[in-house]
């Protein structure tokens, strides 16, 4: 299995095809996934104790989750960093065309 690994920050992470991510051998690993946002991401402001954002969407049925408010919309190309927990990404990074948006580690 020569899947390809890329670091960003502290962390390496694997390059996957949706279809590999599918296959379920990655779960509870960081991975790095390209593909298109299929729905308008949902912005939820969280405020518990320490008042935070959840930006929630959707690639090819895969929920990803991420800790920040991305300036990111329907249709758009995105990669996404994160732990793969086998219906979705917890996202530490979500990358596009102009900008990287990192959350803390």
């Amino acid at each position: 299995m020569g899947v390809k690994k890329i670091k960003l920050g502290h962390n390496y992470y694997y390059v996957l095809t949706i279809d590999e991510l599918k296959s379920g051998n990655f779960r509870g690993k960081n991975v790095v996934i390209e593909g298109v946002i299929e729905d308008k991401p949902k912005i939820e402001f969280l405020p518990m104790e320490l008042p935070s954002y959840r930006a929630t969407f959707h690639i090819s049925g895969l929920k990803i989750e991420f800790p920040g408010t991305p300036n990111i919309g329907r249709g758009e190309t995105v990669k996404v960093y994160g732990r793969f927990l086998g219906d979705g990404i917890i996202a530490k990074a979500i990358e596009t065309e102009r900008i990287l948006y990192v959350t803390e580690e």
